[in-house]
């Protein structure tokens, strides 16, 4: 069993990085960890604008970073958290849009909006309906055309694919979660139970309640995707804060121990 090394899942990437470069993407993954995912976006950027093979094509640069960690050391389980919720963040089902329901539609069109208008304002906002025999019936009655009926098909056969895609990220999201998670909950138990620096580690448990709850929400179904991102970004946050403690309680043993 490998000790925790919370900077571990960086080495590769600092050992290519500017030193410039290499405090950005701390900085970025500080917030994330906060829950800040657009200030993490910007630093990251920044470090991908200093380091041309930072990222692939795309790919955003959090999770090419954190794929070539995982690349570099495989059962690194702190960076395949954050592999999977980067992956996980920019694919969470999004907040109710401003989409056309069937009503709007018809209401504007028996109130004389021409259907090309129509068409526009459909493209701009999207539709939250599908097309059937009898909705079409409905908006031909009002005076849909060909043109505006064919545009809401092409944008809810747009809609559908991008949920799909979705989907599957969501899907390979919780597979890493749950990898890192199960694999962060048996490092733990391992350092505790076998190891000189166990008596150091998680004390309380708290951090293992955590995680353990993270793991019943990504086995959830239906998944609670926001509620387990931020869960799953607290054991991230909780595991920061307890390799720095961990730490200066064991340097203040030592010194204890000296001193006697």
């Amino acid at each position: 069993m490998k000790p925790l090394s919370l900077a571990g899942a960086f080495l590769f990437i600092a050992a290519c990085a500017t030193l410039e470069s290499q405090s950005e993407f701390l900085t970025g993954r500080r917030a994330l960890l906060r829950g800040e995912p657009d200030n993490a976006l910007s630093a990251f950027d920044r470090v991908a604008r200093s380091n041309v093979g930072f990222i692939t094509d795309s790919v955003s640069p959090r999770r090419s970073a954190f794929e070539k960690a995982l690349s570099q050391l495989s059962d690194d389980h702190i960076a395949r958290l954050y592999l999977g919720l980067t992956i996980l963040h920019p694919s969470a089902p999004s907040a109710p849009s401003k989409a056309f329901s069937l009503q709007e539609v018809t209401y504007a069109l028996r109130e004389g909006v021409e259907p090309k208008r129509v068409a526009t304002l459909a493209r701009e906002r999207g539709v939250a309906f599908d097309l059937t025999k009898e909705t079409e019936s409905q908006l031909q009655t009002v005076g849909a055309d060909q043109l505006l009926l064919s545009e809401i098909r092409n944008i809810r056969a747009q809609s559908a694919k991008k949920n799909q895609t979705g989907e599957t990220q969501r899907a390979q999201a919780g597979k890493e979660l749950t990898a890192a998670l199960t694999g962060l909950r048996d490092w733990l138990d391992y350092t505790v139970a076998y190891t000189p620096q166990g008596k150091f580690w998680d004390p309380s448990e708290q951090i293992r309640k955590q995680i353990a709850f993270s793991l019943k929400l990504v086995a959830a179904r239906p998944t609670d995707w926001e509620t387990l991102i931020s869960n799953a970004e607290s054991v991230g946050s909780m595991l920061e804060e307890e390799n720095d403690r961990a730490r200066r309680d064991e340097s203040a043993e030592r010194e204890r121990q000296l001193r006697r």
